[in-house]
């Protein structure tokens, strides 16, 4: 028994070192999927175009990404994963540094959509790998963990970039994605292998340690589920999804600007406090579980905290009209963090703990594919409504966007009562 359980503890020590492999991985694209969001005032003022001429490139991103997670969600099952996010990587890595290089703003747009394209693969990737690899007992701990790769990578890509803002230097922001996103590549390549091997020989050894009467408990649960509400659920959960991201990738994008033009601030300042965006939602993820485990029912999950946030927003209006600063600051962190954690229960939380229901992989592309509906919505969408009819009337369409969902919920609530 002693050799079995030595080999079961080197199983656990690489499932970490899996899950690590991940989130560098997923951590470390973000600094090539953000810095042009986190430089966004910046780049008004070098190019000389609109708020929505600029917010069209994170708009063509989001599009190419979001159609990417559609295709990548599809077909990710035949990748070889090694190879497959290795060159995902290293062309992403590649794209940055010529952006950095680059003075034709037409340029940026279209090499920004192949970035996005081109980052699709990672995340349904990702997921499948974790999917697939993993055992049950390191679920929670990949979901936590990969929960907060979005809030770090952007945390990090957000702190250079005012530091660089100090300096007038954004285009360093581009350098520092590119060359950072190369080198883990090349990690990528160097601790694959390995780290799979041992992690599935761990997944193995614990599905022999099932008994029989636990299969049986859980085929008669399977057997006893309600298909149609499961499937109303996938439904919502991708209609959320769209909402989730507006609200999330919409704050992250235009909050430097709010700042800028509504209360004076440098380049530097409005992106240094922008920072306390990420700083906070690192946590999302862990609070997702949380709650998660007081309310089970994801879509009641979803519902009460796009309530929440629809109160939250009400609150931003106020301080903004009122010119209340900090007051504004506190609800926007709060609406970032809550809409961070619904990120993590729809795109990490539901895909891996559903793994038996669900292909989790397929399933991460399709809620991320809508997700980034909404990201499209939030840069070009939100950026022209800025421009029209000012930064309240952007507020109040995430308002509408919390309303829609509980409407939503409404139907699902009478549904599942009929269903009874």
């Amino acid at each position: 028994m002693k050799p079995s359980s030595g080999k079961l503890q080197a199983g656990k020590s690489q499932a970490w070192v899996l899950i690590f492999l991940g989130w560098l991985v997923y951590t470390t694209s973000y600094l090539g999927k953000v810095n042009y969001s986190a430089n966004i005032t910046q780049i008004i003022d070098f190019y000389g175009v609109t708020k929505a001429q600029a917010g069209a490139v994170p708009t063509f991103f989001f599009f190419a990404y979001g159609v990417g997670q559609f295709f990548n969600g599809a077909f990710c099952k035949k990748y070889n994963i090694k190879w497959v996010i290795f060159g995902s990587m290293l062309v992403s890595g590649i794209i940055n540094l010529v952006i950095g290089v680059s003075s034709d703003f037409a340029i940026v747009k279209w090499l920004w959509m192949v970035n996005g394209f081109v980052m699709s693969v990672l995340w349904p990737t990702l997921v499948r790998l974790l999917s697939e690899s993993l055992p049950k007992k390191s679920l929670s701990t990949s979901s936590v963990t990969m929960g907060t790769t979005v809030a770090t990578g952007t945390l990090v890509i957000y702190g250079l970039s005012s530091v660089y803002a100090t300096f007038h230097k954004f285009k360093l922001s581009f350098y520092t994605a590119g060359f950072a996103i190369i080198l883990v590549a090349f990690v990528w390549l160097l601790v694959y292998g390995k780290a799979v091997y041992t992690a599935k020989k761990e997944k193995d050894a614990e599905a022999m340690e099932e008994t029989v009467e636990t299969k049986e408990t859980e085929t008669r649960q399977e057997q006893s589920g309600e298909q149609k509400l499961f499937f109303a659920t996938i439904c919502i959960l991708c209609f959320c999804a769209v909402g989730i991201k507006l609200i999330k990738d919409g704050l992250t994008t235009w909050v430097p600007s709010i700042l800028k033009e509504e209360f004076k601030m440098s380049d530097s300042i409005s992106i240094l406090l922008t920072l306390f965006l990420p700083i906070i939602a690192i946590f999302g993820n862990l609070f997702a579980l949380t709650l998660h485990k007081r309310i089970p029912d994801y879509v009641h999950h979803c519902a009460l905290i796009f309530a929440i946030m629809g109160v939250l927003i009400g609150m931003i209006i106020g301080s903004l009209s009122l010119g209340i600063m900090i007051l504004m600051l506190a609800g926007l962190v709060t609406v970032n963090f809550l809409a961070s954690s619904l990120n993590s229960l729809t795109t990490s939380i539901f895909p891996l703990f559903m793994r038996e229901k669900v292909s989790s992989g397929g399933f991460a592309g399709l809620v991320n594919g809508f997700a980034y509906l909404g990201s499209t919505l939030s840069a070009y969408g939100l950026g022209v409504i800025a421009d029209h009819f000012g930064w309240t009337a952007v507020f109040w369409t995430l308002i509408g966007c919390c309303v829609l969902v509980c409407i939503v919920w409404c139907g699902y609530v009478w549904m599942k009562h009929t269903a009874k």
